[in-house]
């Protein structure tokens, strides 16, 4: 279904936008725009840009698969999460104020198509899961389901459309040998990501394996759900790190926002929240291991007792 130019700016992941790019050239014009692009996401300004002209329209279009070429030649995981997430929330902004109809043509671009009957709204199960959100209310326990179909809202359907963009945007194929136009534009790029990333320094041991996965996360500037960044949050204020060094601790994450990122920090301290039980993150779907302690705050106190009798054990051995 060709929905016409103004879907294919709006929305120029749709069959739509391909279309409507038939012999386009790129030009230098368009590679700036894909450019100041990938610059608003790492920005986070998910600003829309309006455009009237039909020849400017075509341009707006054509920047977001100069994007794609030139984060699909990078190959950098920061600056792609930061454009998938950005681009996902433009388009929830913009299927916010659309009708019916036009919402269910931009899911169709991902196959999301629900149904209603008796007054619910039905999506089969695999697309569901293939585009839940990481979030409890999500998790199909939660969910009312019926012969194999899941139950969902307006809301939530839109709330899987923009999870879709993501993850669509998000597997950008690899451009091997791009334009020299693409390739210099990249470099540009890559000399202007931020440098406050600072992290914090472990080794294999140092944390529970719940969180140790988390700061992988965060080191190869991947998203974490709101339960996780508090849990990860609640933790590392309860064995002492500073709110500056935590705030740095979540810079490399995709959507950061130093702004809310302290707020949230400075209200689990203020609070006194304490760490979830591992009963707790295991139904967040967090826990990677058997690890028996009860707590993840109780992994330093058993790991100190652990090396104690390791280096009994190793003093004995040499006395004896």
């Amino acid at each position: 279904m060709d929905e016409g130019l103004d879907f294919a700016v709006k929305y120029p992941f749709s069959d739509s936008a391909r279309k409507s790019l038939g012999d386009i050239q790129l030009t230098e014009r368009i590679v700036e725009l894909a450019v100041e692009r990938i610059r608003k996401a790492v920005r986070g300004d998910d600003s829309a840009r309006v455009v009237f002209h039909e020849s400017d329209k075509r341009e707006e279009i054509a920047s977001f698969a100069a994007a794609r070429m030139i984060l699909g030649h990078l190959r950098n995981s920061y600056l792609t999460n930061r454009f998938a997430i950005n681009e996902s929330k433009i388009v929830r902004g913009r299927i916010n104020k659309e009708d019916e109809r036009t919402v269910d043509a931009v899911a169709a671009q991902f196959g999301i198509a629900s149904a209603v009957e008796n007054g619910m709204m039905l999506l089969d199960l695999p697309t569901y899961l293939r585009y839940s959100v990481r979030d409890p209310h999500y998790k199909l326990i939660n969910r009312k389901l019926f012969s194999g179909r899941v139950e969902i809202n307006a809301e939530e359907k839109k709330r899987l459309v923009e999870e879709a963009v993501k993850k669509h945007i998000e597997r950008i194929p690899t451009v091997k040998d791009p334009p020299d136009i693409i390739k210099n534009a990249g470099k540009q790029l890559v000399a202007e990501i931020p440098k406050t990333e600072v992290r914090m320094t472990v080794k294999a041991g140092d944390h529970p394996p719940c969180v140790m996965r988390l700061l992988e996360s965060l080191k190869n500037h991947e998203n974490l759900p709101h339960h996780a960044r508090w849990f990860l949050a609640a933790y590392t204020l309860a064995i002492g790190m500073g709110e500056d060094d935590i705030v740095k601790l979540f810079a490399g994450a995709p959507d950061f926002s130093e702004k809310i990122t302290r707020y949230q920090v400075s209200h689990i301290k203020k609070k006194g929240y304490s760490v979830p039980s591992c009963a707790t993150v295991m139904s967040y779907g967090l826990c990677c291991a058997v690890c028996r302690i009860g707590s993840p705050i109780n992994w330093h106190t058993l790991e100190k007792g652990r090396k104690d009798a390791i280096n009994a054990e190793a003093d004995n051995a040499a006395k004896g």
